[in-house]
């Protein structure tokens, strides 16, 4: 149950002037807060949610932690580039939108970058991920790379996310450490010859580590996604700058004239837009609209198993026998066909259209089949 309280953390920030949606998101809250507790307090012993855990250390909870402008980071957790390990529902539109930033102009040798907005849980990483290992986009660029933002282990923001992406197109931390040094001893002379100036032992690492990224790229048709950035992140300069003359800006590892492409995912807008520059680069996430979709995302995470004692008095043999050599295998409910739009308004309402507080519902408060297929709620 961990991400049912990250979603509430979530929905503590106080970011914007609050919206409709930011509104209905603090009923969400109280709503979550109640079945969380009602859950916890019949719950024998604790488990972790498998969704969400992707990331490459195995790590689905994080610590909290605060940001310079002390923001819960409770619901960060590092991803990668695999798929969810559930179906992904909707995103149709948003899906073609974003491979035709891709495709449409393969053979422009014009560097570009494109922002992914939205509030948490909309599915902006489950977006960026579909659309990463979408074959059509494989064959066009090369090498492809997934930087996962938030780290743990991260002391020095900058540097982490350069040597990252450095590790996944094979340099060895040998060669870090031959860098490091070469930045210490650089400082040292220049201290000694008093002509140290301001730039750091920090700043000339970074630069060097920068300058070896942009040779792993050059001349490559690179696609590089960075997940999650925040403003402790310390990148809020523009990608695309080409005449930014700083040694230790992102952009200049980032080679320029080979068609790479560079996605960012984040929940401010206001830093996207300084990362990715022009309005037309922003592609905005929104709610879902769409009942039905965010009704079958619900249906997947329902955790109902096989009944024994269900399938006998429905007399269903067969799922007796299934239930026995499949124990633990999940079965979809199904609808009343009399009442077909009442649960799923019902979800509608309560998640606000937003996929993961869908999930979230489906693991706090899920539903269970009686024999004629009627929902009910589960009791606790």
């Amino acid at each position: 149950m961990e991400l049912a309280k990250k979603f509430i953390s979530e929905i503590d920030e106080k970011l914007e002037p609050k919206s409709e949606i930011d509104k209905e998101l603090e009923k969400i809250k109280s709503s979550f807060n109640e079945e969380y507790e009602k859950w916890s307090c019949g719950k024998q012993s604790g488990s972790s949610s498998k969704h969400g855990n992707q990331s490459t250390d195995g790590d689905s909870s994080p610590t909290r932690n605060s940001s310079k402008k002390g923001r819960p980071k409770a619901n960060r957790v590092e991803t990668s580039s695999e798929l969810p390990d559930h179906p992904i529902h909707g995103f149709i539109n948003e899906k073609l939108f974003l491979k035709n930033f891709f495709l449409k102009q393969k053979e422009s040798e014009e560097f570009k970058t494109r922002a992914i907005v939205g509030k948490y849980g909309v599915g902006k990483t489950t977006l960026c991920q579909d659309v990463f290992n979408d074959e059509d986009v494989k064959q066009v660029y090369f090498p492809r790379i997934w930087v996962s933002m938030y780290s743990k282990e991260t002391k020095d923001p900058k540097i982490d996310v350069v040597k990252r992406i450095l590790r996944l197109l094979g340099v060895e931390d040998e060669m870090f450490e031959h860098i490091k040094t070469e930045a210490e001893e650089e400082k040292r002379i220049k201290d000694e010859a008093g002509e140290g100036g301001e730039e750091t032992v920090k700043q000339k690492e970074l630069a060097r580590l920068l300058y070896a990224l942009h040779l792993h790229l050059i001349g490559k048709k690179y696609l590089i996604v960075l997940d999650d950035v925040w403003e402790d992140n310390e990148w809020d300069q523009r990608l695309d700058d080409e005449k930014q003359q700083e040694k230790s800006h992102l952009s200049c590892g980032f080679p320029k004239g080979f068609g790479g492409r560079v996605i960012i995912t984040s929940r401010d807008e206001r830093l996207a837009k300084e990362i990715v520059g022009e309005e037309e680069n922003l592609q905005r996430l929104f709610p879902r609209s769409d009942a039905e979709s965010l009704w079958k995302i619900y249906i997947d995470a329902v955790p109902t198993k096989v009944d024994d004692a269900t399938a006998t008095n429905a007399g269903d043999a067969a799922a007796t026998n299934a239930a026995a050599t499949n124990a633990g295998d999940a079965v979809a409910p199904k609808v009343n066909p009399r009442y077909p739009g009442r649960y799923k308004q019902e979800l509608m309402d309560k998640s606000c259209g937003i996929p993961l507080a869908a999930r979230m519902l489906a693991k706090i408060e899920p539903v269970k089949v009686d024999e004629i297929g009627n929902i009910d709620r589960k009791q606790s």
